[in-house]
């Protein structure tokens, strides 16, 4: 062994003594810093609200209201004794919220962050009950405090919010040879515009009709867009579009009743 060493060049064995030394005092103070962490008491509860769509669900204050509520005060309590993993199920009871992340520092303050769900929808069903849909295809209630901009669906839907969720999977939105409620479509192409500024700024209404064909209800024009169903939409937005340029541009937007988009390679209108 001690051959061994004495053959190792004296530079490379300093750099190796220096890196061992550093290792051992950042774990060092890593351990000292859990410890010293783990008997400090909670010093401040800081809470953070995102949202990049300017939603206004939930504030801080709301989260504030169900810790107290169901979890009690954390001020003042030992950090090591806060149960982070039943404080971030606590906050998601709330319908409004699709994600939380509790966390302390070293200054024992106890953080918690929380992602807004986003909505896309407003579903108003056959039975007059109105929810929203989130990006995610989960059911959300109304709110007192905030009302989303967002398109609303009515019409022949039967879904009800205690269904809580879109249940889509990728194939049966993209393959509507497979069994593809309507809401699932709706979904779809409330989605679709969502990605899609120019539409989402001129479509404000889908319409579910009798026959089970989507219309929408534009924010410019009097006349409705008849999809059909959510199948194509790529192709069907763009034959809308080119419409848009080339024959609207030149006349009156008034001047259909209806833009039908249902068959390939074609838009039919039906003139007032």
């Amino acid at each position: 062994m001690f051959k061994l060493l004495k053959s190792v060049p004296r530079k490379n064995l300093l750099r190796f003594s220096l890196w061992f030394a550093l290792v051992s005092v950042f774990l060092a103070s890593v351990g000292f810093t859990d410890f010293r962490q783990s008997e400090m008491p909670c010093s401040a509860l800081q809470v953070t609200v995102h949202d990049s769509d300017g939603n206004a669900f939930i504030e801080a204050s709301d989260i504030r209201e169900i810790i107290q509520n169901k979890f009690g005060s954390v001020e003042g309590k030992l950090l090591d004794g806060i149960n982070i993993s039943l404080l971030e199920k606590i906050i998601l009871t709330n319908p409004f919220i699709a994600r939380a992340e509790v966390f302390s520092t070293v200054d024992g303050k106890l953080n918690i962050d929380v992602i807004q769900r986003k909505p896309v929808l407003r579903v108003i069903n056959y039975t007059n009950e109105s929810y929203y849909v989130d990006d995610q295809g989960v059911f959300m209630p109304l709110s007192e405090k905030y009302t989303a901009r967002v398109p609303v669906v009515n019409g022949f839907l039967f879904d009800r919010i205690s269904e809580k969720k879109v249940w889509a999977s990728a194939d049966s939105i993209t393959d509507l040879n497979l069994p593809v409620s309507k809401l699932e479509q709706v979904f779809n192409i409330a989605t679709f515009l969502h990605a899609h500024e120019f539409w989402a700024a001129q479509v404000q209404q889908l319409y579910v009709n009798v026959n089970g064909d989507i219309e929408l209800i534009p924010r410019v024009g009097a006349h409705t867009i008849i999809l059909g169903d959510a199948g194509h939409l790529d192709e069907k937005f763009s034959k809308l579009f080119l419409f848009y340029s080339d024959a609207l541009n030149k006349g009156d937007w008034n001047k259909y009743s209806a833009i039908n988009l249902k068959f390939d390679n074609q838009v039919v209108c039906t003139k007032r």
